[in-house]
C-alpha cells in the first residue's frame, strides 16, 4: 500500500511538473534607425548611413591639418585619450590611415577618413560596411 502511494505521488508529480511551455515569438529585428537629435539616416547602396553633427577638433599630437574637412568616417569613439590611441594602432595594421579627433563633450572620435565631398564619404562609408563586417557601425561625422 505505501508503494501505490508512492507511485501515485510520483505520477502526480511528474504529471503536474511537465505541462508543455509557451515558446514566444522570436523578436523582430531592431532598425538601425536613430531617433537622437541631429542623427540623420541615409540609404547608399542598400546600406543605412548614420551621421551626426557636431563640433570637433584634432587631438594634441595629430597633423597640423587634421581636422580641416568637413565630413568624417568615424570607425570608434572613446572617452579616454589612450584607448582611442591603441585603437588608432590597431586601425593601421590592417591598412587604415587613422587619425583622432576630440568634441565639445571631450570624446574622442577615431576618423580613418576625411572629405569635403558628402556624397564620396558616404561611399567611402558603404565600401568600409563591406569590406569590413566588423566595422559595420561606421558613421558619418558632419563637422559644425
Amino acid at each position: 500500500m505505501k508503494a501505490l502511494n508512492i507511485l501515485f505521488l510520483c505520477c502526480t508529480i511528474l504529471a503536474v511538473g511537465c505541462k508543455t511551455q509557451k515558446i514566444a515569438p522570436k523578436p523582430e529585428p531592431v532598425s538601425k534607425e536613430t531617433t537622437t537629435k541631429n542623427v540623420t539616416t541615409a540609404a547608399t547602396n542598400d546600406s543605412p548611413v548614420n551621421s551626426k553633427e557636431e563640433k570637433v577638433t584634432a587631438a594634441k599630437g595629430e597633423a597640423s591639418d587634421f581636422g580641416s574637412k568637413r565630413f568624417y568616417i568615424i570607425i570608434g569613439s572613446f572617452g579616454v585619450y589612450e584607448n582611442a590611441q591603441k585603437f588608432k594602432k590597431q586601425l593601421m595594421s590592417e591598412d587604415f590611415f587613422p587619425g583622432i579627433l576630440v568634441n565639445e563633450s571631450g570624446l574622442y572620435r577615431v576618423s580613418v577618413d576625411s572629405y569635403d565631398d558628402e556624397s564620396i564619404a558616404r561611399t567611402r562609408i558603404s565600401d568600409i560596411q563591406l569590406k569590413f563586417p566588423k566595422y559595420s557601425d561606421v558613421w558619418l561625422l558632419v563637422k559644425k
